[in-house]
């Protein structure tokens, strides 16, 4: 039998070190601490103390979706913010539970309840002050959570809501929570993949994330700084009352007493430092004491969602948004300063802000690349391209074209992409064409500047990004215009395809048999018997060559308009689109709009399904149908 101090040494030493693409993180003080890497491992292999740890061996070392959905590896923000059509309108209001700052929040989840609009919500509540997790089915619940906590929080709760029979919850969260759970919910659009699935074969299982709450927050403590205070100041926990902090206070509220420290005096958890998120810019509706008078809490409505907070809290206007643009600037100002410093020190920085920005993306050498949104026909100005010389002078960086007509401008270094951003902004460029969405409108030169061009390409192309830049799809949505049926620009396999398409016919009474619109047709499609031309409809392409060079006007148009091919698709794999014929232009805008929608609808695999994929699982007769179907509710 051994000692107890055998039994010591085998069962309290320090947890082994695993290998962990996280670690990288965590270790190196970039780790916000939000909870997010637990709540997905399929294994359950991780667990939160102080941080977030591995418990055991990982067969991928970390490498799979606890390090996809970190908030600090990157942000996904760009991909969130396009299909979520985030706004921001400022009210005031109070609710009918007592609560810090109006009882806002909990009168907003007792309602969400109560109409039954979701099945329960993960908060935070508290034993003796320090967070805890907490699944609420019923709003008698609430009364736990009503009061602010400043230390460390995680939602491992998440984790056991949908055993507990919840499908459908709301999330109350600090911006780097909320950060976390929208990179979960929107995890193939980002990741490229579905969720890991575990050793048994199976993802994870957690309900659908319906409403997401989001907090002010400048910063958190660890709860033994907390807990250092309440020691050094002989307060008792159990006497606290409340924690709130307030113009630069943190502030202790006993029975008998109430304290009051500069926030600066108290250590703060380190990667709070390199948040930039003061109001929860993600969330569906955001909420703080900042900017409202006292007893109030200040709402910031971002998405329709966030638009239910209206149906229970009698909101106002005239939140003073100088206090809340002070304390985003305040923080800000914060992560510039520990920024600096980490570059200074030569120290790990994961660039997450990055990808706050569309058309960004990461190198093999660590480098980024910075996309531009192609003019359109891909016809630029010496101004513009005197700027984009100016600016990857500036920062070092080389300039390719793309063969989708945009500037690809490579080798920013990380710490300059979001100032090069600024500058290309101000020249006029736009980031983006880059993920899943609608990329840049690719064009021919057109009838402008082609003589065998049939329609106006950079105008096609022009309204097209007007329309449709940057709209979200399942996976990338290319439009392909060209200005004849030789289809230089290929638009027979683009999402979206559209060629100019003229139709010609023989007038009789001026046609002599000279032969000079067979000379000039490329397809032989024309014959020449006596004295008239005849026309072959199954082999002309519609290119109307033939009626511009006749020298008789014998030649005229008995069809004017336009060839679009829809589901076409390049690459891996070369599939031509259907096609179909409109006559005006207003139409084919149209159409792609009913297309983007039911490829919205219908696509099933986010990142892997093209529209041509989703056509031929679902039926191109159901896809054609559906797009019929939503132009109709359209008029």
């Amino acid at each position: 039998m051994g000692s107890i101090q055998d039994f010591i040494d085998k069962n309290l030493k320090e947890p082994e070190e695993y290998k962990w693409a996280l670690n990288k993180i965590v270790d190196t003080d970039m780790c916000a601490k939000c909870g997010t890497c637990v709540v997905v491992c399929p294994n359950n292999l991780l667990e939160f103390t102080d941080r977030p740890q591995l418990t055991q061996e990982c067969r991928r070392d970390g490498n799979g979706m606890c390090m996809e959905v970190c908030p600090r590896m990157n942000s996904a923000k760009y991909a969130v913010e396009i299909r979520e059509d985030f706004k921001e309108e400022y009210y005031y209001g109070k609710g009918t539970i007592e609560g810090q700052d109006g009882g806002v929040v909990s009168s907003f989840l007792k309602y969400l309840m109560e109409s039954e609009k979701i099945d329960g919500a993960i908060v935070v509540g508290d034993e003796q002050w320090k967070p805890v997790s907490m699944i609420v089915k019923s709003p008698d619940e609430l009364k736990k959570t009503v009061k602010s906590k400043y230390t460390i929080s995680t939602f491992e709760a998440l984790k056991e809501a949908y055993d507990q029979g919840l499908r459908k919850v709301a999330v109350v969260g600090l911006p780097c929570q909320i950060q976390g759970l929208r990179k979960i919910q929107y995890f193939p659009y980002h990741s490229k993949h579905s969720a890991e699935r575990g050793w048994d074969g199976k993802a994870k299982k957690l309900p659908e994330i319906e409403y997401m709450i989001g907090l002010f927050c400048t910063e958190k403590f660890n709860k033994e700084t907390i807990d250092a205070i309440l020691e050094e100041h002989d307060i008792n926990i159990e006497d606290v009352q409340k924690f709130n902090v307030t113009n630069g206070k943190f502030i202790i509220e006993t029975v008998d007493n109430t304290l009051k420290l500069p926030v600066k005096d108290i250590k703060v958890a380190p990667g709070c430092k390199m948040c930039r998120d003061f109001d929860s810019q993600l969330a569906d509706v955001s909420v703080g004491s900042v900017g409202s008078e006292e007893g109030y809490s200040t709402i910031i409505i971002r998405t329709e969602k966030g638009e239910d907070i209206k149906n229970i809290i009698p909101v106002k206007e005239g939140v003073d948004l100088s206090k809340v643009q002070f304390l985003r600037n305040f923080k800000e100002k914060k992560f510039q300063k520990a920024l600096k410093k980490r570059v200074e020190n030569d120290e790990f920085i994961s660039y997450y802000w990055n990808d706050y920005y569309g058309g960004v993306g990461l190198r093999t050498d660590g480098k980024h690349f910075i996309r531009l949104r192609a003019n359109p026909s891909g016809f630029y100005s010496h101004e513009e391209v005197q700027a984009i010389m100016d600016i990857t002078k500036k920062y070092g960086a080389e300039i390719k074209i793309t063969n989708r007509e945009e500037f690809e401008l490579h080798g920013f270094e990380p710490i300059d992409v979001e100032n090069a951003i600024k500058d290309l902004r101000e020249s006029g460029f736009i980031n983006g064409s880059e993920g899943p969405l609608v990329r840049s409108a690719l064009a021919c030169p057109g009838n402008q500047n082609c003589k065998l061009g049939l329609i106006n390409t950079t105008a096609i192309a022009q309204e097209c990004e007007n329309r449709f830049k940057e709209l979200p799809a399942p996976y990338k949505f290319k439009i392909a215009v060209s200005g004849c049926p030789n289809k230089c620009i290929r638009p027979q396999v683009a999402d979206f395809g559209i060629n100019g398409y003229k139709v010609p016919y023989t007038v009789e009474d001026k046609c002599n048999g000279c032969g000079r619109c067979s000379d000039v047709c490329k397809v032989d499609a024309i014959d020449i018997t006596g004295d008239i031309s005849h026309t072959d409809y199954d082999v002309c392409i519609g290119c109307g060559k033939c009626v511009k060079a006749c020298p008789h006007e014998a030649r005229d148009l008995k069809y004017d308009g336009f060839n679009l091919h829809i589901g076409g698709m390049s690459g891996r794999k070369i599939v031509e689109g259907l096609t179909l014929n409109v006559e005006d232009e207003e139409t084919i805008y149209k159409l792609i709009e009913a297309t983007i929608k039911v490829y919205n609808k219908y696509g099933r695999k986010p990142q892997k399904e093209r529209v041509a994929a989703t056509m031929k699982r679902i039926g191109e007769l159901k896809f054609m149908d559906e797009v019929k179907k939503e132009m109709e509710s359209a008029n």
